[in-house]
């Protein structure tokens, strides 16, 4: 009898759990869109043109990707929390519908705070985003062919352990972190002042310490992708096809934030030397130590990762060039290139703490 029962406790458990994640995350998107909460204007101002308002004639590419992105998690929970396995179209446009209704509660109330500019666009944005969570919520189901799959993927090709789901997560991050604005960011402090691709360059304009920046962050990557590589595998083949799969990451990321006509243009001099030079070198460290794992070579390239960066003082640049204080103006972090910043600082200390983990591990 109670055999019968767990199926459903442990149904009803992860439900419960999706619940609290929507609440909890409902919660931080009105506290982020109502920020801050103080100084509320007169409710006389309250006035609903803006809803048919026209297209803004600039629109931010970083506030397009930061209102869309926001609201996938939305979507995610939303579904997760309140449909069970049986999922239709009309569930999906249930949950758009409420994705709308709390953007554009959300944007209303944002008329009587002086700091906040309601806008329509906002609103569509936020939409796309929850469209977009609750059309990816079947395949995050434990039932779901995708989630199977994935699973057998990451069996195949990588290492046992939680050190390396962890790192594989650390991964994942590491492509949020291409978001930012800061070197070696592809986009850092240029978005006004134009780039400079490699066939405009001479050696006056040319920066070492941007290309060695550039060289240690892609071979930091891949040796840590071959780190949770597994034994049995072909460790140079898996390392170069993600590592290029990580570079064109980058670019594909960077061409989210300018117009695709000057995508060609973020070829710098620093970029080219860079990226290559550190998948070059690392690649061929791991042909000449691809047996034990290359945990000692990845350790110090972290290090001196880390170090160059201290030391070239690469400040989180805005589109204007400056460098902003997050103490004192918190709510830079309420767009992706905030987070990305955050995260792309952190990233070299958690790979590295990943990584020596994983060192100790396996001694």
């Amino acid at each position: 009898m109670s055999l019968n029962h767990k199926p459903m406790t442990s149904t009803l458990n992860l439900r419960s759990v999706w619940v609290l994640l929507f609440l909890t995350y409902s919660a931080l998107l009105a506290s982020g869109s109502l920020y801050p909460l103080s100084t509320w204007q007169s409710a006389h101002l309250f006035d609903l043109s803006f809803l048919w308002a026209a297209w803004p004639r600039t629109i931010s590419r970083i506030d397009l990707l930061t209102n869309i992105f926001i609201y996938v998690p939305f979507g995610l929970c939303a579904t997760r929390a309140i449909f069970r396995r049986h999922y239709s179209l009309a569930h999906w446009l249930s949950i758009c519908l409420l994705g709308a209704a709390f953007s554009t509660a959300m944007e209303c109330l944002q008329i009587f705070l002086p700091t906040r500019v309601a806008s329509n666009l906002d609103i569509l944005a936020n939409s796309a985003g929850a469209a977009l969570g609750a059309g990816l919520a079947p395949y995050i189901s434990r039932h779901s062919h995708f989630f199977a799959w994935a699973v057998a993927l990451r069996r195949h090709w990588f290492r046992p352990g939680w050190a390396v789901n962890l790192g594989l997560i650390l991964l994942v991050l590491w492509v949020l972190a291409q978001f930012s604005l800061q070197k070696p960011g592809l986009v850092a402090g240029s978005l006004h002042g134009g780039f400079t691709p490699f066939w405009e360059s001479d050696a006056a304009s040319f920066r070492p310490s941007l290309s060695l920046l550039f060289a240690l962050e892609i071979a930091s990557v891949s040796l840590f992708i071959a780190s949770l590589l597994r034994p049995d595998q072909r460790l140079i083949p898996g390392a170069l096809s993600l590592t290029i799969s990580a570079i064109l990451l980058k670019f594909l990321t960077a061409a989210l934030l300018i117009k695709l006509e000057f995508l060609v243009r973020l070829l710098s001099l620093e970029a080219v030397l860079g990226l290559g030079l550190g998948a070059g070198s690392a690649l061929a460290l791991i042909y000449f130590r691809s047996r034990p794992p290359p945990y000692p070579l990845l350790a110090g390239v972290l290090s001196t990762f880390i170090l160059a960066k201290l030391m070239h003082g690469a400040p989180f640049l805005t589109a204007t060039g400056r460098a902003p204080d997050l103490a004192t103006q918190p709510e830079l972090l309420f767009n992706i290139g905030g987070v990305a910043y955050l995260v792309a600082e952190l990233w070299p200390y958690l790979a590295l703490g990943c990584a020596l983990a994983l060192w100790d591990r396996d001694s």
